[in-house]
């Protein structure tokens, strides 16, 4: 146990010990009730700073269209963020332990280099564990009513093209929600930062059309 102690201190253990430590900690103010599950929840949003050109904007658009991608094909958004990452911190720290005591000596060389290898495996692993978990959270959510978007205002993040979705902010109840964006056909393209105003559900059920929306003193111009 003393030996366990020691190692779960040491230099090149102690950031995955510490991330460990925040995830117990969240869980025992969960059972406390101090916190809800959802608590930290966040919403997978790739905001792209990048205003140069269409064709910077197009590569920043596929760029992050990928993360947000990859980050919800290891479950991130379909489940209580702090779910996955307290067993992708737990499964890091098993792994990092025996990993730096047997087979690097505990050589901060070693702890670096394994650092990647250790999050790709404990990725995996987390997706595995948590994959079964996903319809059970999703019957939870089933008393919060629907949220209707279409009539609301809010604001891109992800700037749409003809051809791909974006993404937009919406405020709702306090609560800062992100939806997917498209542009009717012959709309004007509304870019990151613009407000936008959605005016329908579109035909595959999980994207929402906007246009871009005009103020009073803007429409007052036309």
């Amino acid at each position: 146990m003393l030996e366990l102690l020691q190692a779960a201190v040491h230099p090149v253990n102690i950031v995955y010990t510490i991330l460990l430590g925040i995830a117990l900690v969240y869980w025992t103010s969960v059972i406390f009730g101090i916190f809800d599950i959802a608590s930290f929840d966040i919403d997978i949003d790739v905001d792209v700073d990048i205003d140069i050109d269409v064709d910077v904007d197009a590569d920043a658009q596929v760029s992050g269209g990928f993360i947000a991608n990859l980050l919800q094909f290891f479950n991130f958004g379909k489940m209580p963020f702090m779910v996955v990452m307290s067993f992708l911190n737990l499964f890091q720290w098993v792994i990092a332990l025996p990993a730096n005591h047997y087979l690097g000596h505990y050589a901060t060389m070693f702890a670096l280099g394994a650092i990647l290898p250790i999050l790709a495996v404990s990725l995996l692993l987390t997706k595995v564990i948590t994959t079964p978990l996903i319809p059970l959270f999703a019957q939870l959510d089933t008393h919060e009513e629907p949220v209707e978007y279409v009539g609301q205002t809010g604001i891109v993040t992800l700037s749409p093209s003809r051809k791909q979705a974006g993404q937009a902010k919406v405020i709702h109840n306090s609560n800062t929600l992100i939806i997917t964006i498209r542009v009717p056909k012959h709309a004007e393209l509304p870019k990151r930062g613009d407000e936008i105003l959605v005016i329908a559900q579109a035909a595959d059920k999980t994207s929402y059309l906007v246009e871009k929306f005009l103020s009073e003193t803007e429409f007052s111009e036309f």
